[in-house]
């Protein structure tokens, strides 16, 4: 009995991963199908790290054709780097705000897309042809700028509390202060570039992604935009 369940588990995995398996052979331009739509599909899950699974280092990178989506995924660094703080050094409260924000920002990402044809390109690639619906333009994410609202939240804050921080300060120190400030605000803050976010509107793209067979493995090389 337990032979027999284990031979039906291991069958199962085994069809489940047969269409994500490269350099086995089959058809290439569904291989670079199966590539583009597993891509998508991580993209659409909100899993940055199952996107590069099926992607070109490369295109994350400054002036790469994805460089937007890195932007995206490391929200919370970028964040803690607008407040002018190391992200380790934000509290464990802090820190689970900002996964749970950057968690919701990947997963409203992509609201749809649609794989459509596929032809071959140049030296063994593949263009696969994606439309996309992003539920925000992540082209504009990365010029988003809410310094002068934390300015201000942040300096209300402060003379409100002001009595209270100041007793903070010498019983534990200004890190203490900075903890107290972030948990209190940081979920104001993170409302306000939420809002910000939203403010750049769903889109519709087209684009052609070049998929390529390296070392055995298919991967996105490239995206174009074409509409």
């Amino acid at each position: 009995m337990k032979r027999k369940l284990l031979y039906v588990l291991v069958s199962v995995m085994l069809l489940t991963l047969l269409p994500l398996a490269t350099g086995c052979g089959g058809d290439p331009a569904e291989s670079a199908k199966a590539t583009a739509d597993s891509f998508m599909s991580a993209l659409q899950d909100g899993d940055m790290d199952a996107v590069k699974e099926y992607a070109d280092p490369a295109l994350f990178e400054k002036g790469g054709d994805l460089e937007s989506f890195a932007s995206i995924d490391n929200i919370a660094g970028e964040f803690a780097k607008a407040l002018g703080v190391k992200e380790e050094d934000l509290s464990d409260k802090a820190k689970a705000s900002l996964a749970e924000f950057t968690d919701t920002m990947m997963k409203g990402l992509v609201s749809s897309y649609e794989i459509g044809d596929v032809k071959e390109g140049e030296k063994g690639a593949y263009l696969v042809n994606v439309s996309t619906t992003y539920g925000y333009d992540p082209a504009k994410v990365k010029d988003i700028d809410i310094s002068k609202d934390i300015d201000k939240m942040t300096k209300k804050y402060m003379e409100k509390n002001k009595t209270d921080l100041a007793k903070l300060y010498q019983e534990e120190g200004q890190q203490a202060v900075l903890n107290k400030m972030l948990d209190d605000l940081l979920g104001d803050m993170l409302t306000k570039y939420t809002d910000k976010v939203m403010e750049t509107g769903e889109v519709t793209q087209d684009s052609v992604m070049t998929v390529e067979e390296i070392d055995g493995k298919w991967l996105v090389t490239g995206e174009e935009t074409t509409k």
